[in-house]
């Protein structure tokens, strides 16, 4: 018995060790292999822009500066994949097509004025630093991750489709709505007045101070961190509005 024991720990042991080694290669589709020499590439972006919308299997770095600027880290030969565009004063970041790597493309974005953000199809955007603006929303969707800190006077956050958003800071006024399996995070982002709805399996967590607004339904829920002085609730179809 301790003989069998042993051997199924060393089995599990080895099979566990076989995925973190193998989870290090990226594969975003079929396409182009990255050829492992990993470069840095300046965009030449002339246009302004507010808003930044990701997709398609890259990562963003956002960073509030004085100047702005748009840097692609990734495989030489994948540098032509990576699209950086600005339309409207939206600067559009995707891969063209799908490849694999062994580092997931980093573009690094530098820009003085932030009002959106945006992440879709299982790309992922972070902040480097507190993004300090008047208004600002973020929508995450179809499997995408977002992790940011804001300052607003007015935050919206959009989470759907299995995408998760993190948002912490401050905040005079926030709203919320999550869908359809989505995570949405912001119970270290303290707002006075907050307006939250969840619904379809999602979950919400956020941290009023004076007042909540929260609206629950189809198994979904609502957190809140810190008792608000005024709380409305509205539970139906199995949602929950609860304290944390």
């Amino acid at each position: 018995m301790k003989q069998n024991i042993a051997s199924l720990t060393k089995t599990a042991f080895l099979f566990a060790t076989f995925l973190l080694l193998t989870s290090c290669h990226i594969n975003f589709g079929d396409g182009k292999k990255g050829s492992g020499n990993i470069v840095e590439q300046t965009r030449n972006i002339t246009e302004d822009f507010k808003f930044i919308e990701v997709s398609t299997g890259v990562e963003v770095l956002v960073e509030q500066s004085d100047t702005k600027s748009v840097v692609v880290e990734t495989d030489d030969n994948l540098q032509e994949l990576i699209i950086t565009k600005v339309e409207n004063g939206v600067l559009y970041v995707k891969s063209s097509e799908g490849y694999s790597s062994d580092e997931t493309p980093k573009i690094t974005v530098k820009m003085p004025i932030i009002s959106g953000l945006s992440t879709t199809s299982g790309s992922t955007l972070k902040s480097l630093n507190k993004l300090i603006t008047e208004n600002i929303a973020v929508k995450s969707s179809s499997g995408s991750e977002m992790d940011v800190e804001v300052e607003a006077d007015h935050i919206t956050v959009e989470t759907t489709s299995g995408s998760t958003a993190e948002v912490s800071g401050k905040a005079l006024k926030l709203e919320t709505s999550s869908s359809s399996g989505s995570s949405l995070d912001a119970s270290n982002l303290l707002a006075n007045d907050v307006i939250s709805q969840s619904t379809s399996g999602s979950s919400t967590a956020v941290h009023p101070i004076l007042s909540l607004d929260g609206k629950a339904s189809s198994g979904s829920s609502v957190g809140y961190k810190n008792v608000p002085k005024t709380l409305t609730k509205e539970e139906s179809s199995g949602g929950s509005v609860s304290k944390e």
